[in-house]
């Protein structure tokens, strides 16, 4: 039968794309701002604290509700309702006391949904797909590039290979961090950062140790720039109330005004040879680039166009200056000779193209583009050509997990390189990476008291099962078995874990441990395929699926071993057992009929029903936990989406209604 996205071990392949916000360069100053009295008004840029904010402001907009109501849908035979309020109504908001988690693509990647059981207060909570990678910087030997990202939900400094590869995160601080520049000698890192109250410029070795802060004054300072030989760091600054250049010593000392006028100067950026900064102004009206020697002093102007350029950066040889503008009516990289001759335009898209940067071998250019909807860092041969997207966090989330109070859900996740367990508020809040190993971890499942979470890890080289409290703290190993153990699940008095040991094939076998590891035994003598194992909600009996007599059956055992009963007989394949929260009947699923739909079965084996039945695939059932309902996941409208009925199978209504693949519902417990 068929499953997306989670296989045998919960790998998530999915395809690389993200969607985002674009992050904008500049905004109209008001009345109130120093600038604003120059005529005429100028577009100013945004100060760098306010440019950070919009990094993580893309992080935000993922969490709007969207109040689409359930759609109608028809089963021959049965009468179609519609989820959600009627015309003229007003959308509840909060009506429902339970929810529905669930894993979605919709945004390109899979990432945890949950949603009201009438169709609204869909919420995305593990907002992985909006991701801003911005300002890039070559390490001067060419081999690494820093950036800032909000990759991990805030604006961070993380440095990567040159070809895309082995991103790591240098900064980790709960303020915003951002424009990055490498020191000439390759050992440093300059940044901007607003951890301690305002945007000042700070200094970190290249590999995220010793953060020094540098400027300290209550006005913003930003987009640093190092001095060819590493003595001087030149930046912007409003601390004598409008943006000038200013330069610095590399400790932070020395600290002198380069530029002195009424309109904003901002990005500076020295001459390879160190004897002049280049820098974008509004002086004349309007967002040019202008040039001056290191003291200050020769100040020309190279660019003229009533569109707007700015953030300048010189060739390795001094010979050009490239440069982002407005003038083609798209926001565009172009290139200019030194001497403000031979403007070259080099990338042409829809989307905006900003802050670039040469590669310290003059072959490549570094910059950021929406062009892949989100902002993500490029890079071009140096002519335009060959343009390649080098930072694409292919993120996946899924797997989620309720605690049983309702308020935290634990799901597996890629979002720091590696599969791993994390843990999230019910409404999308405190994200909380809990494992952290180069192995894979997965299927966590809480402790019916919500302290604990049991997962599966192959950190000891074979696939085990591990149990950790619910912070992460206190990880154990429960199986020191190499025949590989997965699949664990509490019982619900929390005493003891059910689990597959043998990986879930054909040579598996069922155990039962106490929760300590302790009185590890095997329930069933004889090895065969078991999988979907799953305690009765009284703890008297466990129902999986197994095809130790042919083809894939529903079987119950009882929790000590004794007992065992086939409940299914087909010639087709019957899985995913999920007990009513009473105990009493099973709901799996089954292609009896063809293709897949959902069943339910007393927990005798009596009473078999067939709850859909419609040409397109139902699948992963799950009980409401007042037992009245089933939601489960469908393609019967031409895509997988999120449906829910009565238990009896009756009164069908659609939740979601997207292009992409909605899927493994699971209902949130009673509060």
């Amino acid at each position: 039968m068929e499953r997306l996205g989670v296989g045998t071990w919960g790998s998530i392949r999915l395809p690389r794309t993200a969607i985002g916000v674009p992050v904008p360069a500049t905004y109209r100053a008001s009345a109130s701002d120093p600038a604003a009295s120059a005529a005429p008004t100028p577009r100013r840029r945004f100060s760098v604290l306010a440019s950070l904010t919009v990094l993580a402001f893309v992080v935000l907009l993922a969490f709007a509700c969207d109040d689409a109501p359930g759609l109608p849908v028809t089963i021959p035979g049965r009468a179609a309702t519609s989820g959600g309020p009627q015309a003229g109504q007003t959308p509840p908001v909060g009506a429902s006391a339970d929810r529905i988690a669930f894993v979605t693509l919709r945004n390109g990647q899979a990432e945890i949904h949950v949603i009201n059981p009438d169709g609204f207060g869909l919420l995305n909570l593990s907002n992985t797909a909006h991701p801003g990678n911005s300002h890039s910087a070559w390490s001067p030997d060419g081999s690494r590039i820093a950036f800032a990202s909000t990759h991990d939900g805030n604006s961070e400094i993380y440095v990567m290979d040159a070809d895309g590869s082995d991103p790591i995160r240098l900064t980790n601080d709960p303020a915003l961090d951002g424009f990055p520049a490498w020191s000439p000698d390759g050992t440093r890192i300059v940044f901007v950062s607003g951890r301690d109250g305002n945007s000042d410029i700070y200094v970190m070795n290249a590999d995220g140790s010793s953060v020094t802060r540098l400027t300290d004054h209550s006005a913003p300072d930003g987009f640093p720039a190092w001095s060819p030989d590493g003595t001087h760091i030149a930046f912007e600054s409003a601390r004598d109330g409008n943006f000038e250049i200013y330069v610095m010593n590399a400790d932070g000392s020395g600290v002198t005004r380069l530029t002195d006028d009424a309109a904003l100067d901002f990005a500076p950026a020295w001459s390879p040879d160190g004897t002049r900064i280049a820098f974008t102004s509004a002086r004349d009206g309007n967002s040019e680039i202008y040039v001056m020697n290191a003291d200050g002093s020769g100040l020309a102007r190279l660019t003229s166009d009533l569109a707007e350029d700015g953030e300048p950066a010189w060739s390795p040889d001094g010979a050009q200056i490239i440069f982002y503008a407005d003038r083609a009516g798209n926001r565009e990289i172009y290139v200019i000779d030194s001497d403000g001759s031979g403007v070259t335009r080099l990338t042409d898209d829809a989307a905006v193209d900003f802050a670039p940067a040469w590669s310290p071998d003059s072959t490549q250019i570094a910059f950021s583009s929406t062009r892949s909807d989100d902002s993500e860092i490029y890079v071009m041969n140096a002519d335009g050509s060959d343009v390649a997207r080098l930072t694409n966090p292919s993120v996946s989330d899924g797997q989620p997990a309720w605690s049983p109070d309702g308020t935290r859900i634990a799901f597996v996740s890629t979002r720091d390189g590696n599969q791993d367990i994390y843990a999230i508020g019910a409404d999308g809040s405190d994200p909380i990476r809990l494992t952290n190993d180069p192995a894979l971890d997965g299927f966590p499942a809480w402790s019916p008291d919500g302290t604990r979470i049991s997962f599966v890890s192959s950190r000891d080289g074979f696939k085990e099962v591990y149990v950790m409290n619910a912070d992460g703290s206190g990880e154990a190993r429960l199986t020191p078995s190499s025949a590989g153990d997965t699949g664990p699940v509490w019982s619900p008095d929390g005493t003891r874990i059910a689990f597959i040991s043998g990986g879930g094939g054909g040579n598996s076998e069922i155990h039962v441990a106490n929760a300590d590891g302790s009185g590890n035994r095997g329930l069933i003598p004889d090895s065969a395929a078991y999988t979907g194992l799953v305690w009765s909600p009284d703890g008297t009996r466990l129902a999986f699926a197994s095809s130790r007599q042919g083809n894939s059956e529903i079987y119950v055992i009882n929790s000590d071993g004794s007992g065992l009963t086939r409940l299914t007989n087909s010639s087709s394949d019957d899985v995913g057992p999920v007990w009513s929260p009473d105990s009493s009947r099973i709901a799996f699923e089954s292609d009896r009929d063809i293709n897949d739909e959902i069943y339910a079965i007393n927990a005798d084996g009596s009473g078999l029903t067939r709850l859909t039945d419609g040409p397109a695939v139902d699948l992963s059932p799950s009980w409401s936990p007042d037992g009245a309902r089933i939601v489960f996941q469908s393609s019967r409208d031409g895509n997988r989406e999120i449906y829910v009925m009565n238990a009896d199978g009756s009164g069908l209504t659609r939740l979601t209604d997207d292009p992409a693949i909605d899927k493994d519902p699971v209902w949130s417990p009673l509060p």
